[in-house]
């Protein structure tokens, strides 16, 4: 109904935006604590605020139904799983301190009872940033939230508030994201970025509490915006990239410089480049000092990280403790790296005996992590293929760039369900227009490496869900774990060599026929 209203109007717009706060709010009242008139007002104003500034961007953007439905729905979703996930847990969830309270994580538990300490102490809000408050060591998020609740929720700590703003985020990085991409490249390409963006759960299960990851996707799809419409209109473009990068450093201050790291490293890419060969060269000096840099700021952090998360990893799952008891440490990194990578594992989430509740969550995680990963493998392999060399380019910088960042984020978390892909979802505005490109360059092409990259992954899931279910349910006979790799690896050269014979045939034959 509401897409099919014109928005032109900004009296319009301030309108549909009014009417769906009053419902809105009332929804969010009616299960939140304190009086229903003061939850009813607060959620109102948030709600009449997100949805006015929505309304608009998508008018900006372009309209049209498709953008209006993605935003709806990156809201929407996020803010009843957010809310659902707050009234389940404490019923349907363990039986702990965090969820009995409803929250999904401890990060956002021990958070949000800060915040509210925060809002209803004599201190500045901007205390946040000084170290006794220990849940948030940048302070952003910390600080944003007791000023909700001190000047929108003082007589209740109503936390379904702070969902507004997280599913409020990354509704505003879809619009930024498929406005860049249908400016770069093309709207159909936008539209499958846009879906992916929107419906990958992972990126809807941690906007879903309050944590710092809805804001920094929403920051990043802006801060990507800027740099592809540069060109264009840039005093708004510089005013959005500096603008979304100091909003992420107050977020996060070690994870924003990465990012935009790497949007600068796509201007000069796709602006300077072209320009002349001293560009290029400077470019590549920058790169290299940059990347220097990085490794000697964050080695010692990263290597302090990876061990503690081994540990955690060997605690937590008797079987990886077992499997590299006799490795070297180095090779015992590696593995949990390559294991992190594999995170969320599908089969380990339908045979693992966890609660009805959490072990939904875990299959839908997993579900949508096994969905992605082989147009990204196919992404990785493809894009040295693309013509002309400015194409070619930004794809691949994207593409390493996010393959960085996933192998970091596997390095630092280890096998962790929550903190690995927690970090590699931060690159969601990436990984969305990677997979879109791959699947579309794919079927545009009729190039079977990705169906092959997909059977590779088959094996893979085939082989480790007969040995979870062999390990958990006794199903079947059990092949030793380093038999199973073994297996793995054969037939996966065998996909891949057949798959290399079958092309260079094709090849042979197409040169015979020019002849």
């Amino acid at each position: 109904m509401i897409m099919k209203i014109q928005m032109k109007s900004f009296k319009t717009r301030l309108l549909v935006s009014f009417l769906v706060a009053l419902a809105g709010g009332a929804v969010l009242a009616a299960v939140s604590p304190g009086t229903f008139l003061g939850g009813w007002l607060a959620a109102g104003v948030l709600f009449w605020g997100a949805g006015l500034v929505l309304l608009s961007v998508w008018q900006w953007a372009g309209g049209g139904k498709t953008l209006g439905w993605m935003i709806f729905l990156a809201f929407f979703l996020r803010l009843v799983f957010g809310a659902g996930m707050t009234l389940a847990l404490p019923v349907y969830g363990y039986d702990s301190e965090q969820q009995k309270a409803g929250y999904l994580f401890y990060d956002a538990f021990q958070r949000d009872q800060e915040a509210w300490t925060l809002a209803n102490s004599d201190d500045a809000l901007w205390a946040s940033f000084r170290d006794e408050f220990t849940s948030d060591q940048y302070g952003g998020l910390l600080s944003l939230s007791a000023g909700i609740y001190r000047y929108f929720s003082p007589g209740a700590h109503r936390s379904l508030l702070i969902l507004i703003l997280a599913a409020f985020a990354p509704a505003l990085g879809a619009a930024f994201l498929f406005s860049a991409v249908s400016h770069r490249w093309d709207s159909r390409l936008a539209r499958w970025a846009g879906w992916i963006f929107v419906l990958y759960p992972d990126a809807i299960f941690f906007s879903g509490s309050q944590m710092r990851e809805p804001f920094l996707i929403g920051i990043a799809a802006i801060g990507f915006w800027a740099v592809l419409y540069w060109q264009e209109k840039r005093r708004t473009a510089w005013v959005a990239f500096f603008a979304s990068f100091v909003f992420g450093m107050l977020f996060s201050s070690r994870v924003t410089p990465f990012i935009f790291g790497m949007f600068l490293i796509i201007f000069w890419a796709e602006y300077l480049i072209p320009r002349s060969r001293s560009w290029k060269i400077i470019g590549w000096i920058g790169v290299a000092v940059a990347g220097f840099g990085f490794v000697m700021l964050t080695w010692r952090w990263l290597e302090t990280s990876a061990w503690w998360d081994l540990q955690v990893t060997e605690d937590a799952s008797g079987w990886v403790a077992k499997i590299i008891a006799d490795m070297d440490l180095k090779v015992q990194y590696a593995f949990i790296t390559v294991y992190g990578l594999a995170q969320p594992v599908l089969p380990a989430t339908i045979a693992d005996p966890a609660i009805p509740l959490w072990k939904t969550i875990a299959i839908v995680r997993s579900l949508g992590w096994y969905l992605l990963v082989p147009s990204l493998i196919y992404a990785f392999l493809a894009v040295w293929f693309v013509k002309p060399a400015k194409e070619r380019r930004i794809l691949a910088w994207m593409v390493v760039s996010s393959v960085l960042w996933m192998i970091v984020a596997a390095a630092r978390a280890g096998g962790d369900m929550t903190d690995n892909p927690r970090y590699r979802v931060q690159f969601i505005s990436f990984l969305a227009l990677l997979a879109a490109w791959a699947l579309l360059w794919a079927w545009q092409h009729r190039d079977l490496w990705l169906v092959r990259i997909i059977a590779v992954e088959a094996v893979f899931l085939g082989f480790f869900g007969n040995w979870y279910f062999s390990r958990y349910f006794h199903w079947g006979g059990r092949l030793p774990f380093w038999d199973n790799v073994k297996w793995i690896v054969g037939l996966s050269v065998f996909i891949l060599g057949s798959g290399l014979l079958w092309e260079g045939v094709k090849w042979l034959r197409k040169r015979q026929s020019m002849r």
